[in-house]
Formats: structure tokens, sequence, C-alpha cells
């Protein structure tokens, strides 16, 4: 498959970006994000709150933290471990949220995910395996 075909007008060559370890990062992070429900998925407006989804990225960052080890340099580590600080504090506070929503509510209103800035006004909804919205392990020494 050619991205050059000069017969082909409808999508001009993608340039991607140099892979970076920061590139690798966000790739984690922006899913999580989205199960986070602070960022719609793709092709929706409204974001919803999957906190599963984002566990499992946050565990993968976590994982990828680990096996890292002292191969990063200070700005990589920093990096990382500034994202794992901030996802696994904005989970605390969506699945908190989550959990503080009355049922009649849940009923009642659509599944919408918190702002950034308060996760008092976090998404309706519940879990229904509740050790899938356990908060990742925070056992982490550099957080």
């Amino acid at each position: 498959m050619t991205t050059n075909n000069s017969g082909d007008t409808d999508s001009p060559p993608r340039e991607w970006p140099a892979a970076s370890f920061r590139e690798l990062v966000t790739m984690c992070t922006s899913p999580a994000l989205i199960g986070l429900g602070l960022v719609p998925p793709p092709g929706q407006e409204e974001p919803e709150v999957d906190l599963a989804l984002a566990r499992h990225f946050i565990d993968l960052l976590a994982l990828l933290d680990e096996k890292t080890g002292d191969n990063l340099s200070d700005e990589e580590q920093q990096a990382v471990e500034q994202s794992l600080h901030e996802l696994r504090m904005a989970f605390v506070q969506v699945q908190t949220a989550v959990a503080a929503t009355p049922d009649d509510v849940a009923d009642d209103e659509p599944s919408t995910a918190p702002s950034s800035s308060s996760a008092e006004t976090a998404a309706t909804g519940s879990s229904e395996h509740p050790d899938e919205t356990a908060p990742p392990d925070e056992s982490d020494p550099g957080d």
C-alpha cells in the first residue's frame, strides 16, 4: 500500500510524529482520560465514564514505568510519573463521584462525565464488577 499515489487525491500523505517515549506515554494517557470521562471518545460529543478502561491504561502506564527502570532520562521519568500521579488522582475522584451518585439519578439521566475541574459533577452509572473499578496501584514509591 502506497501513500504517495499520484491518482489518490482523497487523502494527502500523513506525517507521523517522531517515535518518542513521551508519545508512548500519551498513547496510554489518552484512552485513560477517555475512560475517566474527561475526554469524549472519538466520534462522540459527550464523554462517558468507563473505569475499567481507565484502570487498564493506568496499569499499562505503571507497567511501562516499572519495566523501563533506570533507563529513562530525567524528562522522560518526570513525564511518566506526572501522568501516573494525575491519572490516579482523577481515577479516585471520578470513582468517588460515581459511587456517590444516587441510583434514582442514574436512571433518569444519561451518563455524562466530570469536568476536569470538578469531580462532583461526575457521571452517573454503576459498576457491575466492583473489583474492576478498584483504584490503580499506588505503591509506586515515586508518587
